[in-house]
């Protein structure tokens, strides 16, 4: 995708003579769906406030708690006030005015592919519209709702966390501008929870701003995909499935920054180091991003999901043809097909990703590093884009770009607190990092002294910028890996392998196992193109060792060794332990290894979001067995199984040969 199909939304700020006459422009913006007379935000808690449901609820906890009706009335009305958005046009155009002359200051762009915003404009009005972005970032809600603003499509109805909620004053400006506020859990409260479905349930079935939510809950550290969650999916299609309204537009979004806001953050976080809590003086603090720059944002609006179109050979017969609809719950059976939509939603965000020229040089300089090259000449880092640049663009990837050298030194101009430059050669800039006193009661995992913090936060924050290109190279990177480590073998083996990596690998790299097969193939018939897998009868094999070799290895060796080290701890601990302890003993590990410096070892192998996630799928692949207790998560190890996942991981660690780097594996064992 060039260029020109982008359209800059700042760059007409930058030529006016009044942002201010731009914020108060007469406004007609477009609606979710059309509903006379028009809902005031009033509207919903009144809907909640004489549900069926709700009153049926009201008079059980009455009879339960032996108190009176009205008192607990008093008390939904409260939920309410917490929960319910409003609008202030005025404060939407303020807003959009200061953010209008911060984006000017710190982006050189902000750039939406402005075909599909239309396409979705133009759709709009028949069924409701709910936007899913992904989640890079906290200022992905405030920057979607100026992408709307300035299209003249209505600021929609946001879900946002209560670590807002309890901001002064910023809590009440985002209420002001369509935030809904929910909690994160409901500490079996079931007339908050009753209540908060049935507002939902209101903004869908007899709303007409569009819906905004985070269908991956939370942000990603990692800036890659993460698992979605169910719970505000399952509240939106309900008016679908109990057929409230004829259809729902489920229109996916992917974010994309050139520097994230939180990147240092972000780093400390997969670390273990816990973030700060949410306050107004730290909003006032953060303000300093104004003295820095962030380069471009870019918006993809992915082609619209229709639920009617995408579920219409799932459903069977509707079961909530009797009684009250009010009083009905979406069937179990229709529970079981939100997954499949949800990950749906998470593909398409994938598809849409644009890589930023410097997400390139984060991969080459990752690359460079982990064979044990400190420093890229300026020479070499343009031959090497070129490369990639031409592979990934045939593998389908959508690179954002202009002339070469002028992204080359604006990438390096946005991240020159991460990137060192001297005379023609680039590098990973250090700097010691002080965190202070940490209590280590409140750190997720083992305490890393100051000097392994301030080693491998840049290495982190390197890898977190080459995150967003794996969901192009993945696929290929393990067929590579296993070909590399097993040798030739036939198709239907190397399947077998495949299937084994992609399973293992399910919340790393998120993808359905009904998927696996057609990756398969594209990432063969691409491997096939480079030249770089052979097959000669019946039997696949590498054709040769080149530079796109390199990179498919070096790209996936973090994830390979923290899941191996994983199981090797998982193997040394008692058969009963809790998260912690786990994650505390592979840190530990890592960072002895890390600190001789006999050999380089990845820092983003201490990533926590990458061990949870290794966790989570030998939990689903039946190797742990997860439970609760004293508000810790606990494992019972299956001692056998993991044994065998060690064993069978042991079987890739000779494609490291291909990036000098075999010595690693020899190294951790040691350790352990």
């Amino acid at each position: 995708m060039s260029i020109e199909e982008y359209q800059d939304i700042i760059q007409p700020r930058r030529t006016e003579l009044s942002n201010y006459a731009w914020t108060a422009r007469t406004l007609q913006p477009t609606v979710s769906f059309k509903i006379l007379p028009r809902p005031f935000p009033e509207s919903h808690k009144q809907n909640v406030f004489k549900s069926v449901k709700v009153m049926e609820l009201i008079k059980e906890i009455s009879q339960k708690e032996n108190v009176n009706q009205p008192e607990i009335k008093q008390r939904l009305l409260l939920i309410l006030d917490e929960i319910g958005y409003t609008k202030n046009i005025q404060i939407i155009r303020w807003l959009a005015y200061i953010l209008t002359k911060i984006f000017l200051k710190i982006t050189s762009g902000i750039f939406v592919n402005y075909a599909g915003i239309q396409k979705v404009k133009s759709r709009m009005g028949d069924c409701p519209v709910i936007f899913v972005p992904s989640h890079r970032s906290y200022a992905d809600f405030i920057i979607f709702s100026y992408i709307l603003f300035f299209y003249d499509i209505e600021i929609p109805a946001i879900a946002a966390g209560m670590d807002f909620h309890g901001m002064a004053g910023v809590g009440e400006m985002l209420r002001n501008t369509g935030a809904f506020f929910m909690r994160r859990t409901y500490n079996n409260d079931t007339l908050y929870w009753a209540s908060f479905k049935e507002y939902v349930n209101s903004l869908v079935s007899k709303g007409d701003l569009p819906i905004e939510f985070f269908i991956e809950g939370t942000r990603s550290r990692s800036n890659k995909s993460i698992a979605p969650k169910y719970g505000l999916i399952n509240m939106v299609l309900k008016a679908y499935f109990l057929k409230q309204v004829p259809d729902i537009m489920l229109v996916p979004v992917s974010i994309n920054y050139d520097r994230i806001l939180e990147e240092t953050l972000f780093a400390f976080e997969l670390l273990g180091i816990p973030k700060p809590k949410e306050s107004t003086s730290g909003f006032f603090k953060s303000l300093k991003i104004v003295k820095e720059r962030y380069g471009c944002i870019y918006f993809h609006f992915g082609e619209p999901i229709y639920v009617r179109e995408f579920l219409q050979d799932k459903l069977t017969q509707s079961q909530h043809s009797f009684g009250s609809i009010q009083l009905h719950e979406i069937s179990e059976a229709e529970k079981r097909l939100i997954p499949l939509l949800a990950y749906e939603i998470i593909r398409k965000q994938q598809q849409s990703t644009v890589i930023s020229y410097f997400n390139l040089i984060a991969l080459i300089l990752n690359n460079n590093l982990t064979r044990g090259q400190e420093l890229t000449s300026n020479q070499e880092l343009i031959r090497e884009i070129r490369t990639l640049r031409e592979t990934l663009r045939s593998w389908g990837a959508t690179i954002f770009e202009k002339h070469i050298d002028d992204e080359i030194e604006e990438s390096l101009l946005v991240h020159q607190n991460l990137i060192r430059r001297d005379k023609n050669m680039i590098g990973l800039f250090r700097k010691t990092i002080s965190v202070g006193n940490l209590n280590p009661e409140k750190l997720k995992a083992h305490s890393l002294s100051e000097v392994i913090i301030s080693y491998s936060v840049p290495f982190v924050m390197l890898q977190v910028y080459a995150n967003p290109v794996l969901h192009y190279l993945v696929d290929a990177a393990l067929l590579v890996i296993i070909l590399r480590s097993c040798g030739r073998m036939d198709k239907d083996v190397l399947y077998s392998h495949f299937c084994i990596l992609r399973s293992l690998f399910f919340y790393e790299f998120i993808l359905l196992e009904n998927l696996y097969k057609m990756h398969f193939e594209e990432a063969l018939l691409q491997l096939s193109n480079e030249k770089l897998v052979t097959c000669k009868q019946g039997q696949y094999d590498i054709y040769e060792n080149n530079y796109l070799e390199e990179v498919l290895i070096s790209s996936i060796q973090p994830f390979i060794l923290t899941y191996y080290i994983v199981a090797e701890i998982l193997q040394k601990l008692p058969s009963l332990v809790d998260e912690k302890t786990i994650l505390a003993n592979v840190q530990k590990v890592l960072e002895e290894a890390i600190r001789e410096k006999n050999i380089f070892i990845h820092p983003y192998c201490m990533n926590l979001d990458s061990q949870g996630n290794c966790l989570n799928s030998l939990t689903k692949m039946g190797l742990l067995l997860k439970s609760k207790k004293d508000n810790k998560t606990i494992y019972k190890i299956n001692r056998a199984s993991v044994l065998k996942l060690k064993t069978d991981l042991e079987t890739y660690i000779p494609s490291f040969h291909v990036i000098k780097s075999f010595d690693i594996f020899l190294h951790i064992k040691s350790k352990i």
